[in-house]
């Protein structure tokens, strides 16, 4: 019993990756890297943008990444399939915001800091020359 456990194959994603990669045609393997190439490029030219961040933040917000949602009724009582709804709009907000992680790290911090208050600093006073 335990020698079976021991013969079966555990593939990472990587594995069947690369294995795909090696199965596949040359023409086939190029276009996907070019599409992979073009899809890096499209992000990383949204967070280097003033306005792309701050709409990309907006799209983010509406799918609460960063909170959970309890839903209620009208009346006040809790909403199980409302909360269900919210659990997974935030589900795929997160996984949006993971995935631009992994694209662009540095632009999507930019976008976190522009936009989100937890992260904003402190305006300096001006003192007008007095201490």
């Amino acid at each position: 019993m335990a020698d079976e456990d021991d013969n079966v194959a555990t593939n990472s994603p990587e594995d069947e990756e690369q294995a795909t990669a090696l199965q596949e045609p040359l023409e086939v393997r190029r276009e996907r890297i070019s599409r992979k190439r073009e899809h890096e490029s499209f992000w990383k030219a949204v967070f280097a943008d003033p306005i792309g961040r701050r709409e990309m933040w907006a799209l983010l917000q509406d799918m609460h990444p960063f909170e959970t949602v309890f839903a209620c009724g009208p009346s006040g009582f809790p909403q199980p399939e409302a909360t269900w709804f919210k659990a997974g709009e935030q589900q795929l907000g997160l996984r949006l915001y993971q995935s631009w992680h992994q694209i662009d790290p540095e632009g999507v911090m930019l976008m976190q800091r522009e936009n989100d208050s937890r992260f904003a600093k402190p305006r300096k006073r001006k003192t007008n020359g007095r201490d």
